[in-house]
Order: structure tokens, then C-alpha cells, then sequence
């Protein structure tokens, strides 16, 4: 699982809303909005290292907790995403996730045209 799935689930776990986890975090001395916690569970962005150890205190959770992808459904799932899409999959996933939206639009429309062409398409 990805980290922002991990922080929402352990504070669900906890029965934490939003905004009492960011009210612990602030009383902390790390001043947090319930909107930051928003963004960190969507995913639009990720505490820091210093913060996410204080969300491991609060939430009463190891740091492994939150980066452990070794459980056996995530590894399930990456050995079926990888007989379907082969082994470079993780590689092409990481270098689209650093384009930007102008970026990716242009991926997207490299990969039409490459599907269009017999020589790159599988069982042609």
C-alpha cells in the first residue's frame, strides 16, 4: 500500500478525524491543518520524515508500518501487474510519475502512435 493509504488507515484504526490528528501534530509543536492531512491521505503530497515519526507516535505505529509493501496482497498484486505488463513496468510508472501534465499528455500520445505501428504491438 502507498503511504497516503497507510497514514488515513491507521487514524481510521484509531478513530481519528482529520482534524484531531492535525490538532495533536500542533500540539506537538508541528503546526498541521486538517487540509494537510487531507492532502497527505489523497496524495497530493507526503509529511516529512520529522512529522511522519510524530504521526507514528500518535497513531501508535512502527515507521515499517508505513513503508512495509512486502504484505501478501501487495505482493499479489506486483507480480500480476508485472505478468501483464512485463518487468520494466516499475521504471515506466516512476519516470511518468515525474512528468508534469504537459508531460504526460505527450506520453500518452507517444504510446498511441507507437500501438499503431505492427513492428512495436504484441502478436503481430
Amino acid at each position: 500500500m502507498f503511504l497516503n493509504i497507510k497514514i488515513k488507515e491507521a487514524r481510521l484504526e484509531k478513530r481519528m478525524t482529520q482534524k484531531e490528528l492535525a490538532n495533536r501534530l500542533t500540539s506537538l509543536n508541528r503546526k498541521t491543518s486538517n487540509t494537510a492531512i487531507a492532502n497527505w491521505e489523497s496524495g497530493l503530497n507526503s509529511p516529512d520524515v520529522e512529522t511522519l515519526q510524530l504521526i507514528c507516535k500518535i497513531l501508535d505505529k512502527d515507521g515499517n508500518y508505513f513503508f512495509d509493501n512486502n504484505t501478501p496482497d501487495n505482493i499479489c498484486a506486483s507480480n500480476m501487474i508485472i505478468s501483464k505488463y512485463g518487468e520494466n513496468v516499475e521504471e515506466l510508472l516512476n519516470n511518468y510519475a515525474r512528468l508534469n501534465d504537459l508531460g504526460k499528455k505527450k506520453a500518452n500520445e507517444n504510446i498511441k502512435d507507437l500501438t499503431k505501428i505492427s513492428e512495436y504491438v504484441r502478436g503481430k
